[in-house]
């Protein structure tokens, strides 16, 4: 395609980030397809390790300061310039942050606010942009937002999972409306936004999906002396540990001989150890620290079960599609998993693994002692959910929505001169239910 020299801010929270490979592999393909891309972060993870898709990558990346104080005068410089040159767009945008921090007592909706004044102020001038396209629709979306009522310049958003389920619905659904289009990542999440959007906006899904030619289907399945089950995920509640790791006590009180892998980092790994020792599975149940792909690679070749035990929080929070499910699955690994959000739209059950409801510790064991005692069973769920994901999960498909949706907002060009008019006003809690 051709986008005619124009550019496409990329905004994101962090930048590199090893826990979100699916933005690094869309941002690798739509710069296959022509885009032109400008990443603005709003802060640098700074992580011991990268993937190694990340030097691959073209696009300019330019970082926003995420801390308001110690940024606090180039901030307020950048507001001033602002209002001066754009008091019409400026006032209305920045009372409707004042009053929405106010009421919300917190102060997060006028720091994006000053972060959005900053990017345009500093960041924008002689870049080309012509579309701005947020990854998350909270934090990143909300300084995109302000951004775009400053400029007039249009925005997309890509939403995933907290980012949706822990926003105050009445300000989604005003990010969205006013946006050319939002993407997400499950039908769980479509149809949960398409009530929101109400028919205003364009709701795509668009499966994170994978490049399924560096994720191939092994050739051999694994020879291990003691059946190895293999985890991976952020350390954090959602993410269910704990009852996977009461589910594993369970299978070595019955006897049950395995050796599990965890890969992650978080807040939970002090208490996980503890369990682990507690439980007594020292010796079995392996606690190692997060992993660039490449290294991953070798855990996916020998695992005979994959294992998550994701869970629903009070709060709302939860996964939509664990990305390490689809690779597991393209790998040829037979899944055991939670029924929950969008997982059942990739793992079928009883076809490509088995899914047991959330907290239950003794249903999670019996589905991974069906498969740790059936070599046969767990190779033909393999086979088929490596057919699923060829089918379904494949990126470079996927990414055509993205494109389309693009190229189309692409089409409409607004100067960087122009400027939003008008004031948004609150608008009533959204009826959805969550």
């Amino acid at each position: 395609m051709e986008t005619s020299g124009d550019t496409v801010a990329f905004i994101l929270k962090g930048y590199p980030r090893l826990s979100e490979t699916f933005i690094l592999n869309e941002i690798l393909l739509l710069e296959k397809l022509g885009f032109k891309l400008h990443i603005f972060a709003m802060r640098n993870p700074n992580e011991s390790k990268v993937h190694k898709t990340v030097s691959q990558i073209q696009a300019k990346v330019t970082y926003i300061p995420d801390y308001f104080w110690p940024h606090f005068s180039e901030f307020i410089s950048s507001c001033i310039r602002q209002f001066l040159k754009r008091p019409a767009a400026f006032w209305p945008a920045f009372k409707f942050a004042v009053l929405r921090s106010l009421r919300l007592k917190d102060f997060a909706t006028i720091k994006r606010f000053s972060q959005a004044a900053y990017f345009v102020d500093r960041c924008l001038p002689d870049t080309g942009i012509r579309f701005f396209y947020s990854h998350f629709s909270h934090d990143p979306t909300t300084m995109t937002y302000f951004a775009s009522r400053l400029t007039g310049i249009k925005f997309g958003i890509s939403a995933h999972a907290k980012d949706i389920y822990l926003e105050e619905l009445a300000f989604l659904k005003q990010k969205i409306t006013r946006s050319q289009f939002i993407t997400t990542c499950t039908g769980f999440n479509t149809d949960f936004l398409k009530k929101i959007a109400n028919g205003e906006t364009s709701v795509l899904k668009c499966y994170h999906g994978i490049n399924t030619k560096i994720y191939a289907l092994r050739q051999t399945q694994p020879q291990n002396e003691r059946p190895q089950i293999l985890s991976i995920g952020r350390l954090v509640p959602k993410k269910g540990f704990p009852t996977m790791l009461t589910a594993l006590k369970n299978l070595r009180e019955k006897g049950q001989d395995f050796q599990c892998n965890i890969i992650g980092s978080g807040p939970l790994k002090s208490a996980l150890l503890s369990q682990i020792e507690e439980s007594g599975l020292t010796g079995y149940v392996h606690l190692h620290s997060e992993m660039s792909q490449q290294e991953l690679s070798q855990f996916y070749q020998k695992a005979d079960i994959f294992a998550l035990a994701c869970e629903v929080q009070e709060d709302g929070d939860r996964d939509g599609i664990p990305n390490v499910i689809v690779e597991s699955m393209a790998t040829g690994i037979p899944i055991v998993a939670i029924r929950i959000s969008g997982i059942p739209e990739c793992v079928e059950n009883g076809v490509s693994g088995i899914l047991v409801e959330q907290r239950n510790p003794a249903a999670f064991a019996d589905a991974l002692a069906a498969l740790l005692s059936d070599v046969d069973l767990r190779q033909k769920y393999g086979l088929a959910g490596r057919k699923q994901i060829e089918k379904t999960f494949d990126s470079a498909k996927n990414i055509s929505a993205i494109s389309a949706a693009l190229q189309k907002a692409m089409q409409a060009k607004t100067p960087l001169t122009s400027a939003a008019s008008g004031a948004d006003k609150l608008i009533p809690e959204v009826a959805v239910s969550r």
